[in-house]
């Protein structure tokens, strides 16, 4: 199957939507898809927001469904007459896949694989998996390419591995085009407060010290959601049949570097850190190598550091001035156990497995 040409899609799917990533893929879509109209589908847990896509929604190219990814019936219906589908939706916290591993592999694994039987039975010509470097695991130091094997150490990486599995498993049976993308730690406005950089900054505009784990030295690599939203429609455009590509910039920081860049940034008040017992096989990640994405034309053009004036900025501003000189409870980063939601068997969840 070919790439396609932007100016000529018409009807554009994406799961996850109102989340930090997929919100910004709509917007992104909407300036360099003149013609598209764009269906978001969205199960509205706790990391998404409606308020993302006011200024989409201001267009009236944007319409948006409530619901689960799981739900074969629904999915199907979604998909009717799509161009491109955009994969985004799913649980992305590191930590919280500790506290509910079942959640994630009933969201990314399970998920994925009923929208790909979806996109099998409408024929779409091209989706986007939006999956993460996490699959690969700590990695031995030296650069990751996309031929490496799938190595996770964490229930998460394991989830997101798991779809991979599935998407290879079903793409030929249904002659399908699905690429896929493995990016690092996306940067932006609008993500969650769980995690690592925005927990920071809100945390150093109220005056918390920043829990850094251990002491600190853990990598990680980064790259901010503009970026990626080009790397999208890099791939989108001039990318290879079911191909995957790595997505990152040229960040590479340990936690404690992180953290003094963002007391750097955020002036007032003053805060500090505060070092604590590490989580469970946190280790480092080694850079990927992203020379297969660049070979299309893409380059990372900004950095952690360049964004973070503005980031601390927007998310500083989302702190009341009154709040700012007194202690203020922050969303743990390892939240207690939650009770997993997940579908009993005749949902729609699962309701493809049982046709077969």
């Amino acid at each position: 199957m070919a790439s396609l040409d932007l100016d000529r899609i018409n009807t554009i799917v994406v799961t996850g939507g109102a989340g930090f990533v997929g919100s910004h893929i709509v917007d992104d879509l909407l300036v360099h898809c003149p013609q598209a109209r764009i269906r978001v589908l969205d199960a509205f847990t706790y990391a998404a927001d409606m308020s993302h896509l006011d200024a989409a929604f201001r267009t009236g190219r944007v319409t948006i469904q409530q619901g689960d990814v799981g739900n074969l019936d629904l999915v199907t219906e979604m998909l009717k007459d799509a161009d491109l589908v955009v994969h985004a939706a799913g649980e992305s916290h590191v930590e919280r896949a500790f506290a509910v591993p079942e959640r994630f592999t009933v969201a990314n694994a399970l998920g994925t694989q009923v929208l790909v039987e979806a996109m099998g039975r409408r024929r779409v010509p091209l989706m986007i998996h939006v999956g993460t470097a996490e699959v690969y695991g700590a990695g031995a130091g030296a650069p990751i390419g996309e031929s490496a094997p799938l190595l996770p150490d964490n229930p998460y990486g394991a989830s997101k591995a798991a779809a991979e599995m599935l998407i290879a498993g079903l793409r030929r049976s249904f002659d399908l085009d699905i690429r896929v993308l493995r990016p690092v730690n996306i940067v932006g406005t609008r993500q969650n407060t769980e995690k690592l950089l925005p927990r920071f900054l809100e945390m150093a505009a109220v005056g918390q010290p920043l829990p850094v784990h251990g002491e600190g030295r853990q990598t990680r690599a980064f790259v901010t959601i503009a970026d990626f939203c080009a790397a999208l429609r890099t791939v989108v455009t001039r990318g290879a049949e079911n191909a995957t590509y790595n997505v990152a910039g040229d960040d590479l920081h340990d936690i404690l570097s992180i953290a003094r860049m963002v007391l750097e940034a955020v002036q007032d008040p003053v805060a500090g850190v505060a070092f604590t017992e590490g989580r469970p096989g946190d280790a480092g990640r080694s850079p990927l190598d992203t020379s297969a994405l660049q070979a299309l034309g893409w380059r990372a053009a900004g950095t952690l550091r360049r964004e973070l004036p503005m980031l601390a900025a927007w998310y500083g501003a989302r702190v009341p001035g009154g709040a700012r000189r007194r202690i203020r409870g922050v969303p743990g980063l390892a939240p207690q156990r939650v009770q997993a939601v997940t579908q009993a068997a005749g949902s729609g969840l699962f309701r493809s497995l049982e046709r077969h």
